[in-house]
């Protein structure tokens, strides 16, 4: 027999319980709602902070609320419908009253002081709840309840509270023993990636949380081999908001942490929760429908798992006004299940950033810039990186200011440009080993660099020159003769062959305007070319991707689409140039029957706010595929679209886009 989550369309929904709905929850209807939906999966608030169940675990506090069905008859009653269950838990907490007694168990900061939310206190992971109480919970409730899967919400070293108080370092007496037992040193005072203490306490909370994620799976598997655990079996992210913002919104959420998730990842489930309400301080209001609508065709574009996540009972949710579109994007996964089993994004650049939610300012500009430049993408953080097999495919691969790089992976790396492979690094790529140690030289020696000699990030007002032999690298930008880049730019020396592209303008005056003119044109590079093996390896010693998220300009963008296209040897899949607005993406089958093509309007995104697409007309675009398709069709439409096979790509065009547009490729 199979694993039930590699088999099962997942359409999973969370309702994040409160207790005070157990009062009168009804098992009939619980099931009728999710079912209304088309779920195949449900999340249920199971244990941790608070049990939802009758446990006979010390210190394991019980809801006072369980008057309604049980939890046990609510699971029973999923699995008679189909419905696969898996456990919330929350380790993140415990009540006060449990603290008091085992008041070693909580984080602490450098003053002693706890953080007590709501009467909920912070755990630390190195505590003894964290080592050793959770598991003789999660044996209970994986023996006393038919739960399917387990998801531990808000694991590791917990810093910040719901109101976004952030709190030291933990500096508890079981952080201070271990991490002096791992590295012979006390822990650090502040966050600060400059200090070789604190990047080795980086590596240290690593180690801790990935080996208590790895003792709850092997106990788990002991009592049920088919329970799925988060992380491992299955993983679950979330696209959400918050209340206020220091940023735009996010549009290219989903897609960026689908693709993560997915990416180098091929048989590994995972799912994107669209997050129904206005982060924590509104939990009882929803976004904006066509912004949850986005959310779900990014999710279907990206090939992952539906998701939606709700406070409360679908029944008693207070603004239920994206249900129609989210049950819209239900339907049409269930609608085309088979065709969409099995399916695996294919991109030609990969990026690598940061896993999960930790798009940096720099990831999230490349992202903006390869899906406004409709360059087929596909994302991933660097520990998925383990052998030039996991890369081989990629025409080039791009670290977003990436600035631990484990020497096993700058092997890699150079090994994948010296087989043909493009390598673009930007800002401070390379600047640490996997052990926090601070390199004095960038890590991948296909760069060509000598020396790094310093870092710089007062370079305001300093720009690039583009000489006029580099003009035709960059036809969008016709009409200047100068780049802007921002604060940052790393001084380094590089071998004689490697080739030193724009020439830096130096910080000059700039008011008042009778003196703003610059004296001094510099040798030193906006970035470099240097030829290794077989490939080549681009370094950018600034961050572009910064500068497009955080501004977005053309005179970044155009710079940023032309080095792609013109150094990187990238493709779009424009045929005629149509909207940056449109995401355009392609995928395979595992099993090489069909591919797939998306393409996801996003025109409805103006500054904040989320409004009803504009329809696009007439859009003629360009795929590159394995081989000659037998014929293209609409999964919206139910119709053939004519294709033209030229140079191993398909040229077709969409006579008008709505939200999405899904073309199945048959070979």
């Amino acid at each position: 027999m199979g694993n039930w989550w590699n088999e099962r369309p997942w359409r999973l929904i969370q309702t994040n319980l409160r207790e005070i709905d157990m009062v009168d929850i009804d098992a009939g209807q619980y099931i009728k709602q999710l079912k209304d939906f088309g779920a195949t999966v449900v999340m249920i608030n199971t244990g941790g902070i608070l049990a939802s169940y009758h446990s006979d675990i010390e210190d394991h506090t019980v809801c006072e609320y369980l008057t309604g069905d049980s939890l046990s008859k609510i699971m029973d009653e999923c699995h008679r419908a189909d419905i696969k269950v898996i456990a919330r838990m929350d380790f993140s907490k415990v009540k006060r009253q449990v603290f008091e007694k085992h008041p070693d168990w909580a984080y602490r900061s450098r003053k002693g002081e706890i953080i007590d939310y709501n009467g909920n206190v912070h755990m630390c992971p190195c505590g003894g709840y964290l080592q050793e109480k959770i598991y003789e919970i999660m044996k209970e409730a994986a023996i006393r309840l038919p739960i399917d899967g387990v998801f531990m919400n808000m694991g590791g070293f917990r810093q910040m509270d719901y109101s976004y108080n952030y709190y030291d370092i933990c500096h508890c007496n079981n952080c201070k023993r271990l991490f002096k037992e791992q590295f012979g040193l006390d822990l650090p005072d502040k966050e600060d990636m400059n200090d070789i203490v604190y990047r080795k306490y980086k590596v240290f909370q690593k180690v801790i949380t990935k080996s208590i994620q790895s003792r709850m799976y092997d106990m788990l598997k002991l009592i049920n081999p088919q329970i799925a655990v988060d992380g491992i079996d299955f993983s679950r992210i979330e696209s959400g908001t918050e209340y206020p913002r220091k940023e735009p919104q996010w549009m290219y959420n989903s897609s960026s942490v689908a693709r993560c998730e997915k990416s180098l990842k091929p048989f590994r489930v995972c799912s994107n929760a669209a997050v129904d309400f206005i982060g924590f301080y509104y939990r009882h209001v929803a976004v904006s429908p066509n912004m949850q609508s986005l959310r779900m065709w990014q999710d279907v574009a990206n090939y992952i798992g539906l998701d939606y996540y709700v406070m409360g009972r679908l029944d008693n949710h207070q603004d239920r006004s994206g249900y129609v579109r989210v049950k819209r994007a239900f339907k049409y996964i269930s609608e085309h299940e088979e065709i969409y089993k099995n399916m695996q994004i294919r991109g030609d650049a990969l990026l690598i950033r940061f896993a999960r939610y930790d798009a940096s300012l720099e990831a999230c500009g490349w992202i903006r810039a390869l899906t406004e430049s409709h360059i087929l993408l596909e994302e991933s953080d660097p520990d998925n990186i383990t052998s030039l097999e996991d890369i081989a495919r990629f025409k080039t691969v791009i670290f977003a200011d990436i600035q631990t790089i484990s020497r096993e992976l700058a092997k890699i790396m150079d090994e994948y440009v010296g087989k043909g492979g493009c390598l673009i690094i930007t800002g401070q790529t390379g600047r640490y080993d996997e052990e926090g140690n601070e390199r004095g030289n960038i890590a991948f020696e296909s760069i060509g660099a000598i020396k790094v000699d310093y870092r710089r990030a007062d370079m305001r007002s300093a720009m690039f020159e583009l000489r006029d032999s580099e003009q035709q690298k960059f036809p969008s930008l016709p009409e200047t003769e100068t780049l802007y880049f921002g604060d940052e730019y790393i001084y380094a020396q590089y071998d004689e062959k490697v080739e030193r592209c724009l020439r830096l303008i130096p910080p000059h005056m700039f008011g008042p305007p009778e003196q703003c003119y610059y004296t001094q044109i510099t040798d030193l590079p906006g970035f470099t070319v240097n030829s290794f093996g077989k490939g080549k390896a681009i370094q950018i010693p600034w961050l572009p991707g910064k500068l497009y998220y955080n501004e977005g300009y053309d005179n970044t963008f155009f710079f940023m689409k032309d080095l792609l296209k013109n150094f990187a040897g990238l493709e779009t899949t424009e045929d005629v140039a149509f909207t940056p607005m449109i995401e355009v993406t392609r995928g395979y089958d595992m099993n090489g029957t069909h591919a797939m093509i998306h393409l996801v309007n996003g025109t409805g995104h103006f500054g904040c706010s989320f409004f009803e697409p504009v329809e696009v007309r007439d859009i003629k675009i360009k795929v590159a595929l394995d081989k000659k398709p037998s014929e293209l069709k609409s999964l919206v439409t139910n119709k053939s679209v004519p294709f033209v096979w030229k140079e191993g790509h398909a040229h077709f065009r969409i006579d008008q886009l709505g939200e999405i547009e899904a073309i199945n490729v048959l070979f």
